[in-house]
């Protein structure tokens, strides 16, 4: 009995390897340890250039961005801050922290995180407010005892 997955097997294994293929190298498992230690120590290692080619993307908030910069550089060893400011300052599209980080650069990691703190809480206001100016009139909450604008027009005083 032939299975489904042994039949897509086959067809990979039938693709050619291009010329230039180098098998990795790595020793072949024995079983005797867990196989995801195995694996995961055959990583490439990250490295400043990595932390350079982090983007933030359009739709994504100056939150998220940072929260994905912290994550790429936990795994960069001997980092030195000013390749961490400039890459920072490459990838965010929020041109205000840009602009401050030019002009102060922070002394430390702390200071970088604390700053850019700041301008995720201004963006989080930002987008509050201007969702409530967004908001249909009609939509909007009364106060209780709040007046009502008059609409004036077509009577006589």
């Amino acid at each position: 009995m032939v299975l489904e997955e042994d039949l897509f097997s086959l067809e990979v294994m039938a693709v050619p390897l291009p010329r230039d293929f180098k098998k990795p190298k790595m020793e072949k498992y024995d079983g005797s340890s867990n196989p995801v230690d195995h694996l995961s120590s055959k990583r490439v290692k990250k490295t400043a250039i990595s932390l350079m080619q982090l983007v933030q993307d359009k739709d994504k908030l100056l939150k998220d961005f940072i929260a994905r910069f912290n994550r790429a550089m936990l795994g960069i060893k001997e980092l030195q801050m000013s390749t961490v400011i400039t890459a920072m300052m490459s990838g965010t599209r929020n041109r205000h922290f840009k602009m401050s980080l030019s002009k102060n650069l922070p002394n430390t990691m702390h200071e970088l995180l604390r700053r850019g703190e700041m301008y995720v809480d201004a963006e989080e206001a930002y987008l509050i407010t201007k969702g409530m100016k967004d908001e249909p009139e009609s939509n909007k909450r009364k106060i209780p005892g709040e007046l009502e604008p008059q609409n004036n027009r077509g009577k006589l005083t």
